[in-house]
């Protein structure tokens, strides 16, 4: 039979406790992310969130206990679509993904949770240090010393690997995979930060934010704590998943 879901809703997640971080990059800094401009102090009270991404498995006993259909994109032929409600062999602790917006929203409210905000992302990614990616300020290319840190482009698997495979590249909270692995959604909508005096055809409410790397993306910049991507609330991407959050309270 299956629990309740409010039994799950501390299972494997982390407490950012309550405070203040910095958010976001200086102005005039050289790597033209003006979109994540310009840096402030945010004060977020205290919150779970999901050590690890939402993997097949635990996106499977949702399925199966609400009848929503299973991760597909008929566009994209690959491993990552599910057949007949199941997903492809050995996938258990992967990531799930070729979910969109609603989807991942729609699992994150059974387990009694709810996609984090992408400040609540960004301060479990990035403590408040203000460092650049979860393991710190430190970025080098050579191989194999990005494989310790992160499944990007760097690592050459270029699939999705079990959640948790990278302890190394753990946020100062011990969140998993928050730079690499898949993109993961926020309930945010990819909107100018107070203050910007950049323009993004995207601000608004059409696009959803999304955070992280992704194991098809470079390091730099992509899986920097503070990156924010915008994506429409209907994509299905094998390089895209979610995690969830839940307030302290």
């Amino acid at each position: 039979m299956e629990r309740p879901a409010r039994e799950r809703v501390t299972v494997d997640m982390v407490l950012v406790p309550t405070g203040e971080f910095l958010m976001g990059m200086k102005d005039g800094d050289p790597l033209g992310l003006v979109w994540t401009t310009p840096q402030r102090v945010v004060n977020l009270p205290a919150y779970y969130i999901d050590k690890y991404e939402v993997t097949n498995k635990d996106y499977k006993r949702f399925v199966d206990a609400t009848g929503h259909r299973a991760p597909y994109n008929k566009k994209h032929d690959t491993i990552y679509n599910w057949k007949n409600g199941r997903y492809t062999e050995n996938l258990d602790d992967h990531p799930v993904v070729m979910v969109d917006w609603r989807d991942a929203d729609a699992y994150c409210k059974w387990t009694g949770k709810k996609l984090p905000t992408e400040a609540e992302w960004e301060k479990a990614a990035r403590g408040t240090d203000g460092r650049l990616w979860p393991w710190g300020n430190e970025y080098e290319l050579k191989y194999p010393d990005m494989a310790t840190k992160a499944n990007t482009h760097e690592f050459r698997v270029l699939m999705t690997m079990p959640v948790g495979s990278f302890p190394n590249g753990a946020s100062p909270y011990g969140v998993m995979d928050m730079a690499g692995n898949v993109f993961e959604w926020t309930s945010s909508w990819y909107k100018g930060y107070p203050g910007t005096k950049n323009k993004h055809p995207f601000y608004g409410e059409t696009m959803k934010v999304s955070r992280g790397g992704g194991f098809m993306t470079p390091t730099y910049p992509y899986s920097l704590t503070f990156s924010r991507s915008a994506l429409s609330p209907e994509r299905k991407h094998r390089t895209t998943g979610f995690r969830c959050a839940k307030s302290a309270d």
